[in-house]
């Protein structure tokens, strides 16, 4: 089985994020084809996956924090 580190995705989720940012900033201030085509399909795919990341974070600490409330019970 695969050990599901929170904190190391979570900290991949951040920099995924922050290269899609970057990428799509550099589509800004050069807009030339090659950085707007790069930042539409390598910062939308970057982005994607750090949105992913993060929901699979949430996703894996609610259900964390309902088996501790129901083990309480």
């Amino acid at each position: 089985m695969i050990k599901f580190n929170q904190s190391r995705v979570l900290k991949a989720a951040c920099v995924l994020a922050l290269a899609a940012l970057a990428l799509m900033s550099w589509s800004l201030f050069d807009p030339r084809p090659i950085p707007v085509v790069l930042a539409m399909s390598l910062g939308q795919l970057l982005g994607t996956l750090s949105l992913g990341a993060f929901i699979v974070v949430v996703v894996a600490d609610i259900r964390a924090g309902r088996a501790t409330a129901a083990a309480e019970e």
